[in-house]
């Protein structure tokens, strides 16, 4: 079925230009009267185009028009037919309505620097080298992309909003590759904190460079940037069979560091083991370590692709979907919060368990265990400002929580709290400050609290903080690092440099190093729906301060 619409969809399309300019329709792919239906409209249009008038889907009438509407009309109906076909073979039982005040008029994307640029290029055919084992067997990838394939940023669309949108370059093999590769030795350096999956991105890289590409050596930088410098600690070599069954441990098996960045030693190290391709797995830091390397690569003009996989237990780098490791972190934080509950529960009377989880500059870990949990009664983040006493006191709040269950759970991030207990000048190795200790302090303040009332109160204090990111992948993580690292090496061989490959909008993407550190470490946003659901189910009082509002133009 085919009907006119009463609003007018102007949206271009990225890839597609003035063909995406469409007149709105609805459409329901019951064929016969799709048939019969558009047939009515086409005649009557061609009806009055023999009057000199064209039909104007928008007011539903016949007006003299430029003779461009009927035309863009049918290029629609072609295009969202055969969009349907490819992507629904069955075809669908419902209702399509094209919105006409929703449109994307320009797509920007981040450039992702390309050793072409300034350094000589293989220019070799890409195919799957399936190893020597099947005799050099190689096959066609099923898909290769190319330099304008993009997954939008912004997916979020209202008739309000804007008609620009950014994009970012799809992750993925391409037809034509940089390095040739039986002559490819890359190194892989691990820094920072630990995370689950770790090992997994190693062995995914290591498989993927030998087994896919063919590589002639990778090697394993030991504990992070400091062992560039091979007098304290030379590197392992990484074979298939060094790296199998990595992904079964904890940890990471070429081990880590914070800080020791030395930019000369790290090129020293690379030109005397004559590496071309540098994998630099951590958080915000390291990446930006990492660029400073791509960039004075890029000065020396040498041929050496620079790429990096976001790690941070915390999910607080931006512009990524999540970060590897998260999911496992937050399932292992329920065992701590179901110890907790069931300390609290069975601690008579007023039992109170309180759990410090990781959570530096973001309480994504302390929101999401939360929300999974479903047994927590109050939640503190480094984002929602901390009031012990008062109508909307935590203090005042647990009080009503015992009268009601008995018992009560508390999770608090490490990173909360230095809006109450101050900030500390102390740093570590990795220029990361010293953090309050929230949690044993609240402690404290409900015990004396309870007891100004003259109520007993046990309070029970569980810190798994290092327990949650020294465990094994999960299964929604090892396949995600899976995917990152067949995925980095793709954009390596392909001549990709300073960039990091992560997910956006649940599709693999490459991010200039530069604009993801720019705004890293981000947070959750205090007034968006996630903090809204932890406030649902805590039913704690919202300490946020109003949003401001906006002074009329």
């Amino acid at each position: 079925m085919l009907r006119a619409s009463s609003s007018l969809l102007q949206g271009v399309a990225f890839g597609v230009g003035a063909a995406a300019t469409l007149v709105a329709v609805v459409l329901a792919y019951t064929r016969r009267r799709e048939r019969r239906e558009l047939a009515a409209v086409q005649a009557a249009a061609e009806k009055k185009r023999a009057a000199g008038e064209i039909f104007d889907l928008k007011a539903r009438s016949f007006s003299p028009v430029a003779d461009t509407a009927l035309g863009r009309w049918r290029e629609a109906v072609q295009m969202i037919r055969k969009h349907v076909s490819k992507k629904h073979p069955q075809g669908l039982d419902c209702e399509l309505v094209m919105l006409g005040d929703v449109r994307i008029e320009s797509v920007f994307m981040f450039v992702v620097a390309h050793l072409s640029e300034y350094a000589p290029k293989a220019g070799r055919r890409n195919k799957m080298d399936l190893g020597a084992d099947d005799g050099g067997y190689q096959r066609e990838y099923n898909q290769l992309l190319g330099a304008q394939d993009a997954i939008l940023q912004d997916i979020v669309r209202s008739a309000a909003g804007d008609t620009i949108s950014t994009a970012f370059l799809r992750a993925g093999p391409r037809s034509e590759l940089h390095f040739e590769p039986s002559a490819v030795r890359a190194a892989i350096v691990t820094c920072g904190g630990l995370c689950p999956g770790l090992n997994n991105i190693i062995q995914g890289i290591v498989r993927t460079l030998i087994s896919l590409y063919g590589a002639q050596q990778v090697l394993g930088v030991r504990g992070g940037y400091q062992g560039f410098d091979e007098a304290s600690s030379p590197p392992i070599e990484l074979t298939l069979d060094v790296v199998d069954g990595i992904q079964k441990m904890g940890g990471t098996f070429i081990g880590s560091g914070r800080g020791s960045f030395d930019l000369e030693k790290t090129f020293q190290f690379l030109k005397r083991h004559s590496i071309c391709q540098l994998y630099v797995v951590g958080g915000d830091g390291t990446h930006r370590a990492a660029d400073k390397i791509a960039e004075e690569a890029k000065k020396r003009r040498l041929n050496i692709a620079v790429c990096g996989v976001p790690k941070t237990i915390d999910n607080d780098i931006d512009m990524l979907d999540r970060s590897f490791g998260f999911d496992t972190a937050v399932a292992e934080a329920q065992l701590a919060i179901r110890s907790a509950q069931v300390e609290a529960r069975c601690n008579l009377p007023n039992g109170i368990g309180i759990v410090k989880l990781m959570g530096r500059s973001s309480g994504m870990i302390a929101v999401h265990a939360t929300l999974c949990s479903g047994e927590v009664d109050l939640c503190l983040v480094p984002e929602v400002p901390v009031v012990t006493d008062g109508d909307r006191g935590c203090l005042q709040h647990l009080e009503r929580v015992l009268e009601q269950k008995g018992s009560a759970v508390v999770v608090v991030a490490e990173g909360a709290g230095e809006d109450v207990l101050g900030t500390s000048a102390i740093v570590d190795a990795g220029g990361n400050r010293k953090l309050p200790e929230l949690g044993l302090w609240l402690k404290d303040q409900i015990v004396a609290h309870f007891k100004s009332k003259g109520k007993p109160a046990t309070v029970k204090y569980i810190d798994p903080s290092y327990m949650i990111r020294s465990v094994p992948a999960n299964a929604a993580d090892s396949i995600y690092t899976e995917l990152l690292a067949q995925n980095v090496v793709h954009g390596a061989m392909a001549g990709y440099t300073a960039f990091s490959v992560g997910m956006r909008n649940n599709r693999l993407v490459y991010i200039p190093i530069g604009a993801m550190v720019k705004n890293s470490p981000r947070q959750m946003d205090p007034h968006g729906q996630t903090w809204e659901r932890v406030i649902s189910v805590t039913r704690q009082p919202n300490t946020v301060p109003p949003k401001a509002k906006k002074e009329p133009a």
